[in-house]
């Protein structure tokens, strides 16, 4: 592309494309390397899904122990607890109070924050990133860069670079549903917990439903048996609700709002790709007046509710699948249910496949292997971008297939994927190689050395 007419905002060692998870994660363990390191958002903060998507709790790794193999991760937890805005665990957080922490882990790392801009366009020369366009406020300018990190979720620097990728489930085509997830508060959570406690005995079901005030849980969907799931109907049935509003609902608690909670819907599976800006606005239009008339439901058919408000809508719609980069190693499906492991690993997971709305069979997959190490692992190679010497890809959108994606697209994962693509990134510019002849072994080693946890 003609760059000419265009500023240059600035040159740096490494730019982070994207401050989601898995971009704060890059950054910060970028500049911990001594890199200058420019993080780019389309947002005024960071955390993406966690924070601006309000996606909590953070899943369990499902190995002894939950090893998170970050050692970011355990700077986040241990202040985000300091300042109350967690359990102790680390698992269940206050999405704001993630916001100021990721940030002031940026900053005090020596990271260059920039809010509210997007990246219009890549400049390419050969095989090499030579910068990206950026679009704000300030207008259009180019930021230069040796090495760049892709952790935009839906792999857009990737695809403007001319990686290739694939896009949804092979069978259909069609991407997982998407939610736009809302905090209600004011709620009178003892009231409401001895509502559940009725209604666990009206209808003889104990299912995904915890009445203590303390850790309110509740969960439908639109098969099996749930406690709330007849209460659903009544209301579906009056006209209060639709039918997909019970097509599935979760409700969590959230540490440090003692009158809050927070909501894993509405659902929607159709208009369901989040690279598409038509659906992703009409998620968020019909979204808001879901979660309005799922208020006024719990108004009327349940109790605690009686002075309750809507508190926050995400203003990220919240994403679990859409575009995977072409990368030097593609994770497979085989490689997740037969617990493949890698020299170059940089993440274990045993998080189980979790597509919405899809019976899975698995007949056709490898059986797990019977090794005394029940996970999984991701190798570095799928970080680097198959085609392009000087780019790295992390999170959700990273080097897999479509069911391999639906475990790893957690936030253990995408947080360990990125800190080891910073840690990449700084290796490859102080040996002066590209990122794809960094070896993964290295990487994992300095994550280790840094306090990362891995299962023996």
């Amino acid at each position: 592309m003609e760059t000419k007419n265009y500023p240059v905002y600035c040159k740096t060692d490494i730019v982070v494309c994207g401050g989601g998870t898995a971009g704060a994660f890059a950054a910060i363990s970028a500049a911990e390397q001594g890199k200058k390191v420019l993080l780019i958002e389309q947002f005024g903060s960071i955390g993406g899904s966690a924070t601006n998507a309000l996606v909590l709790p953070i899943m369990s790794t499902h190995i002894e122990g939950n090893p998170q193999c970050s050692y970011i991760s355990k700077k986040v937890r241990n202040r985000i607890f300091s300042y109350g805005g967690s359990d102790e665990s680390g698992r269940w957080f206050d999405p704001i109070i993630l916001k100021i922490v990721l940030e002031e882990l940026c900053l005090e790392a020596g990271v260059k924050l920039l809010y509210h801009t997007f990246i219009s366009e890549v400049i390419r020369e050969g095989s090499k990133m030579k910068g990206v366009l950026i679009s704000n406020k300030a207008g259009l300018q180019i930021v230069e860069g040796n090495i760049f990190i892709d952790c935009t979720g839906d792999g857009d620097v990737s695809v403007l670079a001319g990686a290739g990728y694939t896009k949804g489930n092979p069978d259909t085509g069609k991407n997982q549903p998407i939610s736009l997830r809302y905090i209600v508060s004011g709620i009178d959570k003892a009231a409401l917990g001895e509502f559940f406690k009725s209604e666990i005995k009206r209808t003889g079901i104990n299912i995904a439903i915890n009445p203590d005030p303390a850790n309110i849980y509740a969960a439908v969907t639109a098969t099996g048996e749930w406690t709330l799931a007849d209460l659903f109907k009544k209301a579906i049935a009056n006209g209060d609700l639709a039918e997909e509003d019970r097509y599935y609902f979760q409700a969590f608690s959230i540490v440090g709002r003692e009158d809050a909670l927070a909501f894993n819907n509405p659902e929607f599976f159709d208009c369901v790709d989040g690279t598409d800006p038509e659906h992703l606005t009409k998620t968020q239009i019909e979204g808001r007046q879901r979660i309005f008339k799922q208020l006024k439901f719990f108004k009327k058919y349940m109790k605690g509710f009686e002075k309750a408000y809507i508190s926050e809508i995400a203003p990220m719609v919240g994403i679990r699948e859409s575009r995977n980069i072409e990368a030097e190693y593609i994770l497979s499906a085989n490689d997740i249910i037969s617990r493949r492991k890698f020299d170059d690993a940089i993440c274990q997971s045993n998080y189980p496949v979790d597509i919405h709305g899809k019976s899975l069979d698995f007949t056709n997959y490898s059986k797990p292997v019977d090794d005394g190490k029940p996970y999984y692992e991701i190798p570095y190679r799928s970080l680097v971008v198959r085609g392009i010497d000087n780019l790295l890809v992390a999170g959700r959108c990273l080097g897999a297939e479509f069911l391999a994606q639906s475990s790893l697209r957690v936030q253990h994962s995408v947080r360990a994927s990125g800190e080891a693509a910073g840690i990449a990134a700084a290796y490859s510019l102080e040996k002066g190689i590209p990122p794809r002849s960094v070896d993964g072994k290295d990487v994992r080693m300095e994550m280790q050395k840094l306090g990362a946890s891995f299962a023996e």
